[in-house]
C-alpha cells in the first residue's frame, strides 16, 4: 500500500467535509457584511453629526447677527433722529438771528453810525463801530429784509422735512421692534434648509434655549423710552446740537470799560443763544443793546446810583414748540440777563413741533452696568434635529438597504431624532479704543455691536438633553 492510498478517505467523508467549510464560508461573509454595514452606518452618522453641527452653528450665528443688525439699526436710527433735532436747533437759530438784524436796522438810526456825530464813536465803542456803520447803510435794510424772508421761509422748511423724516424714522424703529422675532425665527429655518438643500429636512425649534434678546434680567433687551423717560435723548441731543457755535451761542460786547464817575460808561451788548425746553420745545433769542450807564437821583436822603439805561436796538426769537412749556429758566446766551428790555420786545408765532422723538434704546437694567463691568452679552442657543428617516443610513434615506437577518443592523440613532446645540453672543465693542482711554459703554446710540460664536453652557446642554435626541 502506497503513502496516498493509506491517507485517502472514502467519497462520502470527503463531500461531509465540503460542506462543513460551505457553512463557514458564510458564516464568514455574513459577518464581514455585516462590519461593512456597521462602518458604513458609523460613518454615515458621523457625517450627520458633523453636518447637523455646522449647521446648527450657521443658524445660531445667522440669529445673532440679525439681532445686532437690529441694535445697529437703532443705533443708526437714533443717530439720524438726533440730526433732526440738531437741524431743527440751527433752523430756529438762523430765524431767530436774521428777525434781529432787520430791527437792528430799523432801530440804529437814532445812532448816526454815518456821520460826525456817531454814538459809537464817542463812547469809544470800538468794536461796534463798523457794525453800526453797515447797518445804517440806506441799502441795508432791503437787505436784510429780503435775506429774513428767505431765511425763514427756508427754516420753517427745513423743520417741517425734519418732522416728516422723524415720522419715518419712528415707523422704522417700531417696525423691526414689531418683525424681528417671526423674522429670526424664518431666517433661521431658511439657513438650515439651505444647508440641507437636495438631502431631506432638518428642523430649528420655535423656542430657543437661551434668548437673552427677549428675556434679559427680567425684561427684554431694547425698549421703547418716551414721555418723561426721554431724559438721555434729550442730553444727546442737546449736547449734538450745542457743538455748533452758533446754536450754542452768539455773543459778543463792545466797551469802552470806562469807570461810571464821569457819565460815559458804555457796552453795546449782542446776545443770543439756543435752548431745549423741557422735552418739546426748540427756542432761540437773539437780541442787541446799547447799555449806556449815567447818574441819578433818588431824592434828598438817598445817595445818588449810577444806573444802566438800555437801548433796544435788534431783538428776534422763534421757537418750534409742542404745546407752551415754560422756558422761564432759559438764558439764551445770557440775553434775558444781559439785555432784558430788547428780550421782553422779541415775539414770534410758533412752528409745528412734535417734541422730541420716542426712541428705543437698551433696557434699564443693561443701562446700569458701569465701566467696570463686563458689557451686556446677548447669548443665543438654540437647537437643531434631523429625524432619524431623514438620515442617510442604512435605516434612514440611503439606498442600502440590508434584507433578512442583516435587517437587524440598523443606523438609527439611540433616539427618535439626531439632534445638536450650538450657541452665539451678540457684544458691544469699539472697532478701536477711544482716544481718551476710556470705556465706550453699551447703548443704542453707536452702531458697535458684533457677534461671536460660544461654547454652549452646561444648563443650556442639560435642557437639550432632557429634550431628547443624540447629540
Amino acid at each position: 500500500m502506497t503513502p496516498l492510498q493509506a491517507v485517502r478517505l472514502p467519497p462520502f467523508a470527503q463531500r461531509r467535509q465540503q460542506g462543513q467549510a460551505l457553512i463557514y464560508g458564510i458564516v464568514v461573509l455574513m459577518g464581514g457584511l455585516a462590519a461593512l454595514l456597521f462602518v458604513f452606518n458609523t460613518g454615515q452618522l458621523t457625517a450627520e453629526k458633523t453636518k447637523l453641527v455646522n449647521t446648527a452653528d450657521a443658524v445660531a450665528y445667522s440669529a445673532a447677527v440679525m439681532q445686532a443688525r437690529a441694535l445697529n439699526f437703532d443705533a443708526y436710527t437714533n443717530r439720524a433722529l438726533m440730526a433732526n433735532e440738531v437741524m431743527i436747533a440751527q433752523a430756529v437759530s438762523i430765524a431767530a438771528w436774521s428777525a434781529h438784524v432787520v430791527k437792528h436796522t430799523e432801530n440804529v438810526t437814532p445812532l448816526n453810525c454815518r456821520s460826525y456825530y456817531s454814538v459809537p464813536a464817542a463812547l469809544l465803542l470800538i468794536d461796534y463801530i463798523p457794525v453800526c456803520y453797515l447797518l445804517s447803510l440806506p441799502t441795508a435794510r432791503n437787505t436784510a429784509q429780503a435775506v429774513d424772508q428767505v431765511a425763514q421761509q427756508a427754516a420753517q422748511a427745513s423743520v417741517l422735512a425734519s418732522e416728516a423724516a422723524k415720522a419715518v424714522l419712528q415707523g422704522a424703529q417700531a417696525n423691526m421692534a414689531a418683525t424681528i422675532l417671526p423674522a429670526r425665527k424664518t431666517l433661521m429655518q431658511q439657513v438650515a434648509d439651505a444647508n440641507y438643500a437636495g438631502d431631506g429636512s432638518v428642523h430649528v425649534d420655535s423656542m430657543p434655549i437661551t434668548d437673552t434678546f427677549t428675556q434679559f434680567e427680567g425684561s427684554s433687551f431694547i425698549r421703547a423710552y418716551a414721555g418723561a423717560e426721554r431724559g438721555r435723548f434729550k442730553q444727546a441731543a442737546l449736547a449734538a446740537a450745542q457743538r455748533d457755535a452758533f446754536v450754542r451761542q452768539r455773543s459778543w460786547t463792545s466797551a469802552n470799560h470806562l469807570p461810571c464817575l464821569l457819565g460815559n460808561k458804555a457796552e453795546f451788548r449782542r446776545r443770543g443763544g439756543t435752548e431745549l425746553v423741557d422735552f418739546d420745545e426748540w427756542k432761540a433769542m437773539d437780541t442787541a443793546s446799547l447799555h449806556h450807564w449815567s447818574w441819578h437821583t433818588h431824592g434828598l436822603f438817598r445817595l445818588p446810583t449810577c444806573d444802566d439805561d438800555e437801548m433796544p436796538l435788534g431783538y428776534g426769537t422763534q421757537a418750534a414748540a409742542h404745546g407752551t412749556p415754560d422756558d422761564s429758566g432759559a438764558a439764551y446766551g445770557q440775553s434775558r440777563p444781559g439785555n432784558p428790555r430788547a428780550s421782553a420786545l422779541a415775539s414770534s408765532s410758533d412752528w409745528h413741533y412734535s417734541g422730541l422723538s420716542t426712541f428705543y434704546d437698551i433696557a434699564v437694567p443693561a443701562l446700569a452696568y458701569a465701566s467696570t463691568d463686563p458689557q451686556p452679552r446677548l447669548t443665543f442657543a438654540i437647537r437643531l434635529t434631523r429625524a432619524k428617516g431623514q438620515l442617510r443610513t442604512s435605516d434612514g434615506s440611503s439606498g442600502i438597504k440590508p434584507g433578512g437577518r442583516l435587517a437587524l443592523i440598523d443606523g438609527k440613532p439611540a433616539h427618535a431624532v439626531l439632534a445638536a446645540v450650538s450657541s452665539a453672543q451678540v457684544y458691544f465693542e469699539r472697532p478701536s479704543g477711544r482716544d481718551d482711554g476710556m470705556t465706550e459703554l453699551a447703548s443704542l446710540f453707536n452702531p458697535y455691536w458684533q457677534v461671536r460664536l460660544v461654547p454652549t453652557s452646561a444648563a443650556d446642554l442639560a435642557a437639550a438633553t432632557a429634550m431628547g435626541g443624540a447629540r
